[in-house]
């Protein structure tokens, strides 16, 4: 993945986090809650990525500019991980919640000015589809 799509996921993220699951609090639950599991995705897709690009770099022997790529993207496992547990998690999500995350993601958010997500309704499902695929594995996962 390049920068170019690492600032789509971020986008991403963004939107559903300042746009939609605000919104969606009150007025559909569960579609905000799907919502939060695309935004867990794009979280752990971006710390995949950061990994596989340090890990290229260690390669090739530019441990310090590994080092400091970890260092400045080392915020996206625990908010991947946050976010997901709200996800697995039998509670209704509420506004604090949307609130630590914010706190937990590093980058500044910004609401985007062309929507990534045009129709957030289609999302509908995602959280029962993550759930399902969590339960189905051997060992639990790390997110």
């Amino acid at each position: 993945m390049a920068v170019k799509e690492r600032n789509q996921q971020l986008r991403i993220v963004s939107e559903a986090l300042l746009v939609h699951i605000p919104d969606l609090l009150v007025e559909d639950p569960s579609l905000a809650r799907d919502l939060m599991s695309v935004t867990a995705t794009a979280l752990r897709t971006i710390h995949e990525d950061i990994e596989k690009s340090a890990k290229a770099w260690d390669k090739k022997a530019y441990h310090v500019r590994a080092d400091a790529l970890r260092r400045e993207w080392g915020w996206t496992e625990g908010a991947a991980n946050y976010a997901m547990g709200l996800v697995l998690r039998g509670t209704p999500l509420k506004r604090t919640h949307v609130a630590k995350l914010r706190l937990l993601i590093k980058m500044k958010l910004e609401k985007p000015a062309r929507r990534q997500m045009p129709d957030p309704t289609r999302f509908r499902g995602a959280a029962q589809a993550v759930r399902k695929i969590e339960s189905q594995r051997k060992a639990p996962v790390r997110w």
